[in-house]
């Protein structure tokens, strides 16, 4: 049985598309875990559900409940 291979130059993959793939990777991989914690149901239907309010300094408040 014959293996099927091919060689990187053969791919397009030379060593600076490689470079930047793995640095891209990389960052993907970083992002990912440092933004996870904040995407947990409980967050984001505070964020969809809730009105803000946004204070004098820039900052944004999501009040627990809603007073209608």
């Amino acid at each position: 049985m014959y293996l099927f291979l091919l060689s990187f130059s053969e791919m397009g993959l030379t060593l600076p598309l490689a470079l930047v793939l793995i640095i891209f990777g990389g960052f993907f991989l970083i992002s990912f875990f440092i933004t996870s914690p904040n995407m947990d149901t409980k967050g984001l239907l505070r964020v969809l559900y809730s009105k803000p309010i946004r204070k004098e300094d820039g900052s944004v408040e999501y009040p627990e409940s809603r007073n209608n």
